[in-house]
């Protein structure tokens, strides 16, 4: 069975996977200066609280 791709939908993809490295190396960077646990932890959750928030203002973008 052939699978045709989307050129639109590659594109998305190649996005995706180059904004992932480049927010891979961000969190490198700021998990590498944590010298506490506690300070990885709070780079970790602020980190994540971002990409939360980012999802969700995409998704109300999307909806309109």
């Amino acid at each position: 069975m052939s699978h045709s791709s989307d050129p639109k939908n590659d594109a998305l993809l190649v996005d995706s996977s180059s904004q992932l490295t480049a927010e891979a190396e961000l969190l490198e960077e700021n998990f590498e200066s944590a010298d506490t646990l506690e300070d990885f932890t709070k780079a970790l959750m602020e980190s994540l609280t971002s990409k939360l928030h980012a999802n969700i203002d995409e998704i109300f973008k999307q909806n309109k």
